[in-house]
């Protein structure tokens, strides 16, 4: 596989190129950004409600699913409309269904509430894929690994961002503020970037790769045992972090913690995962993202661990989540920079798109599990326990992954060398 060093926006200002990335970096920040916030507000809506914290799971649930949705149809999308449009369309749709969200407050209709949250979903999934695909065509070859990575690290930053911020902001707007709040960002932020973000083609995919359609291409002979393995990290993965970014604050108030400090548990694992996300662009710059993930990975299983099985203490709490956040965020971003490698530019929206599927499957199931554990009145230190195991086998995907990409990339190195000395 051989690619261009230069952008492929290379005729683009430097100036518009950081825009750019810039902007597809605040589309995947609301994303994180809305996954928390719709946690936080779980506890107080439970509350107004008069139902178990647990009775949120059906929301929670289906925004996930309609992110699937959202990821296994954006490369088609794109294909029709473009990558630009494709990215304004998701992230306006987002933003209405938020507004939606918010006017079905007063309702109390988790009926409701889910169809909207289902919809949320749908253009939280056509965005992130996108906007990674438009932030690497923005920068040479031999960077993408990290602009994708610090892409996705909007997911994070978002996270933290409405950690630190989302109780004040309950407090002070109450639920459905919040989310009329949240909705109406969205569509600003769409408005800016149809203005600014320069047309971006509709991806050239080749439908056909040799005798294989571009969707099988990425499970044909050469790349097959890459994806699966790459769709399992990313799977099992999401299932740990989704299910912490969802049931979090409420674990931590099971854990005997209160309410204020149980919602800053979601912060501090966020402030972890920002670090964890500089630390894997910088690493991935000199190493590839597959390597410095297997130590990540490692790290947060052993700290995961820790937070189920050593006393209570807030601030060991605290440090440790966030210790744990750090490597598995760092592994929820990289699989994305992953993703960029594997698969050529042909396929690279619909790799991408269906690797990112594949962990939010894992991100409906790890919140749904969780939520049955606690309607059956689960220990929480238990449930927390339980996502070391997903944790350890990513590090066993990354380090295969590792491995593959290795050898290809020697591959290719003497390839090149053979042409150039032919």
């Amino acid at each position: 596989m051989v690619e261009s060093n230069k952008a492929l926006n290379s005729s683009l200002p430097i100036k518009v190129r950081k825009a750019v990335l810039v902007l597809v970096f605040f589309a995947v920040f609301i994303d994180g950004y809305d996954t928390a916030i719709l946690a936080l507000l779980v506890p107080h809506l439970a509350d107004q409600w008069g139902l178990k914290a647990a009775a949120f799971t059906y929301p929670l649930v289906l925004t996930s699913l309609g992110v699937v949705v959202g990821y296994l149809t954006c490369g088609s999308l794109s294909r029709r409309i473009g990558l630009k449009r494709t990215l304004v369309f998701g992230v306006a749709l987002f933003g209405v269904a938020t507004l939606m969200s918010a006017a079905a407050l007063p309702l109390e209709s988790m009926s409701l509430l889910s169809v909207t949250r289902a919809v949320t979903g749908i253009g939280l999934g056509i965005v992130a894929p996108i906007a990674i695909v438009i932030g690497t065509q923005n920068g040479p070859a031999e960077k993408r690994q990290s602009i994708a990575v610090f892409t996705a690290t909007g997911l994070i930053t978002g996270t933290t961002v409405a950690g630190f911020s989302g109780a004040p902001l309950i407090d002070g707007l109450g639920a459905d503020g919040t989310l009329w709040l949240s909705g109406a960002v969205p569509l600003v932020l769409a408005a800016l970037l149809a203005y600014l973000v320069p047309y971006s083609p509709k991806p050239v995919e080749q439908e056909k790769v040799g005798d294989h359609s571009s969707a099988v291409a990425v499970l044909g002979s050469e790349l097959r045992t890459s994806t699966l393995v790459l769709w399992i990290a990313s799977f099992l993965i999401f299932v740990v972090s989704y299910t912490l970014k969802s049931w979090l604050p409420t674990l931590f108030e099971a854990f005997g913690i209160d309410r204020s400090t149980a919602g800053l548990g979601l912060a501090f694992f966020g402030l972890g995962g920002m670090g964890g996300g500089f630390i894997l662009i910088a690493a991935s710059a000199k190493f590839g993202a597959s390597r410095p993930l297997v130590v990540m990975s490692m790290t947060a299983a052993l700290a995961t661990a820790g937070v189920a099985l050593l006393p209570v203490n807030p601030v060991v709490l605290m440090i440790l989540i966030c210790i744990s956040g750090m490597g598995i965020t760092a592994c929820t971003v990289g699989q994305a920079g992953i993703a960029v490698s594997v698969y050529e530019l042909s396929v690279r929206a619909k790799g991408v798109g269906w690797s990112s599927a594949a962990g939010r499957i894992g991100s409906i199931v790890g919140p749904a599990i969780a939520g049955i554990l606690l309607g059956f009145a689960w220990p929480a230190q238990d449930i927390v326990l339980l996502l070391a195991g997903p944790i350890l086998l990513t590090t066993a995907c990354w380090f295969i992954l590792s491995k593959r990409l290795a050898r290809r990339e020697t591959a290719e190195q003497e390839k090149a060398d053979a042409y150039s000395n032919s």
